[in-house]
């Protein structure tokens, strides 16, 4: 990391994201290793904020992929099978979430709900 720039701003960490990454799935890199490229730590308060703004910037409309499956990782969205496939794994992480939450809360209902009687 001693040749790589510092990088100072949220423009910066953006820029440097975008252009470390490669197009298409088979070039996907897993997060560790674009924290690398980068030249950020690899603390998990560093990933974070790497994963943040690569949010960012799927809502700025920049076409970064999730790999979930080999190869692992980030990539420049391609293609339209691509796009689809990243979408797809998104929205079964959602699904996830609500069920989890769902969960939780039926879970915790006597903490949410602490002057109601349960029912027998």
């Amino acid at each position: 990391m001693d040749n790589v720039a510092t990088i100072e701003t949220k423009e910066e960490l953006k820029e440097a994201i975008v252009s470390s990454l490669l197009y298409g799935k088979k070039n996907a890199i897993i997060g560790k290793v674009l924290a690398y490229r980068i030249g950020i730590r690899n603390t998990e308060t560093e990933l974070r904020k790497m994963r943040r703004t690569i949010s960012e910037l799927r809502h700025e409309r920049t076409l970064i992929g999730l790999s979930v499956n080999k190869p692992f990782g980030y990539y420049l969205i391609q293609t339209a099978e691509e796009l689809h496939e990243c979408m797809s794994t998104l929205k079964g992480y959602c699904v996830e979430a609500a069920i989890a939450r769902r969960d939780l809360k039926l879970a915790g209902k006597a903490l949410l709900n602490p002057g109601q009687l349960p029912l027998l």
